[in-house]
């Protein structure tokens, strides 16, 4: 029977607890929450940014001494959800935690293969060390913030009580309570409203989405219909479309087919070609020429035959 590996007293573990929001309006944020811990010492708070965690990999993946531990990945920054919901949607940032969770786990994984055996790796590995006391300075900032809070309610209450004990500042804080109670409906009733048009335009943009791919499946599938790839021996053009961004596709065509027809490939395609509802031109290397105009010519009297490379060129907004 094999003897379980006794771990080393200097295995660093690290654990992502929460997120919270931090700022308002356009300027908000989120942070986490996680418990940083080396064997036999007390733990330690952490508070980061994704962002601080982001840099810490770059740091990491740029030490020779750790090119034969390559990094693990992070998780993606934006999701089609975040996209859609925002990068403060909730289910979107449980996500992110729990994937930020299994990126430390690794990462604790590899750095203790690395150093556990002769030190610790908050000692040992310098950007690493930097990252966890920045964080834990934040982490015991977040704490006192709370604490200061907390303090602050019991101080409140106790005025409250005070104030409660003498008749005429008692009715005097009755009205101020009336108030201030008014202000908080108003703007609970404001928020409501500013959350329901927020919501509304986002079902909108999704529905818009949504209808926009459901418009290029169509278009894609009838263009399959009606211009089937033709075989071998058949006249034929072998076309090589490239984006800006440097991607391609390639097709064969009937050397029949009409220039148009190579615009509503490059627009419908399953490749990271012009950006949808974007205009563009379809353009020679050798000669240099665009096709725009050139629409009714099939690719025979185009000179597209037997095969020709074009470069997608996105018309300027």
């Amino acid at each position: 029977m094999a003897e379980a590996r006794e771990e080393s007293p200097f295995a660093w573990h690290c654990s992502v607890l929460s997120h919270f929001p931090v700022g308002s309006g356009m300027a908000r944020y989120t942070k986490y929450r996680a418990q940083s811990r080396v064997s036999g010492e007390a733990p330690q708070d952490l508070v980061f940014r994704f962002s601080e965690v982001d840099r810490l990999r770059e740091k990491l993946s740029s030490m020779p001494e750790l090119t034969d531990s390559p990094m693990p990945r992070l998780p993606p920054k934006a999701t089609m959800r975040s996209i859609i919901h925002g990068k403060l949607d909730d289910m979107f940032l449980q996500e992110r935690l729990a994937l930020l969770q299994a990126f430390f786990q690794e990462l604790c994984s590899r750095l203790n293969s690395k150093y556990a055996a002769i030190g610790s790796s908050l000692e040992l590995c310098e950007p690493l060390g930097e990252f966890v006391r920045k964080a834990a300075e934040l982490g015991l900032v977040a704490e006192r913030a709370a604490f200061s809070a907390a303090t602050a309610q019991i101080r409140l209450e106790e005025d409250r009580e005070i104030v409660a004990g003498q008749n005429r500042e008692y009715e005097e804080s009755l009205r101020a309570d009336e108030l201030r109670r008014v202000a908080v409906v108003d703007k609970a009733e404001r928020e409501q409203r500013e959350a329901a048009e927020e919501a509304s335009l986002l079902e909108a943009a999704a529905a818009q989405a949504a209808a926009a791919i459901e418009d290029i499946r169509t278009r894609r599938a009838a263009f399959e219909a009606s211009h089937p790839v033709p075989s071998a021996g058949q006249p034929q053009g072998v076309i090589r479309f490239r984006a800006a961004s440097g991607v391609t596709i390639q097709r064969a065509f009937s050397d029949a087919t009409r220039v148009a027809s190579l615009f509503e490939f490059a627009a419908v395609a399953d490749w990271r070609g012009p950006a949808q509802g974007q205009t563009f031109d379809l353009r020679t290397s050798i000669p240099v020429r665009g096709l725009r105009g050139l629409e009714e010519q099939s690719l025979l009297e185009a000179g597209l035959c037997p095969s020709a490379a074009l470069l997608v060129a996105e018309d300027e907004l």
